[in-house]
């Protein structure tokens, strides 16, 4: 079957590539709605859940919600339970580790999804954030991301 790039499909890919807050369906369609007013959600479910398998985004369950992600580098998230912040959580020695040592008899992984729950630097005391801070400054990944 031929896909086509609709222009429903690239306004939604166009927001899931300028934004970092890793959006639900039901965000998304907040969005391409005002500028496509009769875009439907099951037309951005299905677009999005049809990009995702053909391996054009992430997509991901966290807060047992669905997120989508463009960035399909390989990287975790960090899901704050606060303020249900999803971020992204590029860390070469965990991935490294994850390429290098998983191995499972009989099976071929394609794919990860590591996801770190806690709470960002906005919903944890600033005091908290300091500790975590010193205990281990060379140890701290790259996150990136945020509610945009």
């Amino acid at each position: 079957m031929i896909k086509r790039n609709t222009v429903q499909k690239m306004k939604i890919m166009e927001y899931l590539m300028n934004t970092k807050s890793h959006p639900t369906a039901e965000a998304v369609y907040a969005v391409v709605s005002k500028d496509i007013p009769t875009i439907s959600l099951s037309t951005v479910y299905r677009n999005l859940n049809t990009m995702a398998e053909d391996g054009e985004i992430l997509k991901f369950e966290v807060g047992n919600e669905a997120h989508f992600d463009a960035d399909i580098s390989f990287h975790h998230h960090v899901y704050c339970k606060i303020c249900k912040g999803v971020f992204d959580l590029h860390d070469r020695e965990i991935a490294d580790y994850i390429k290098n040592n998983a191995k499972i008899p009989n099976f071929k992984i394609e794919s990860t999804n590591l996801i770190f729950v806690g709470k960002c630097c906005d919903c944890i005391p600033q005091e908290e954030v300091v500790q975590n801070t010193q205990a281990a400054p060379d140890a701290a990944p790259e996150i990136y991301g945020g509610l945009n």
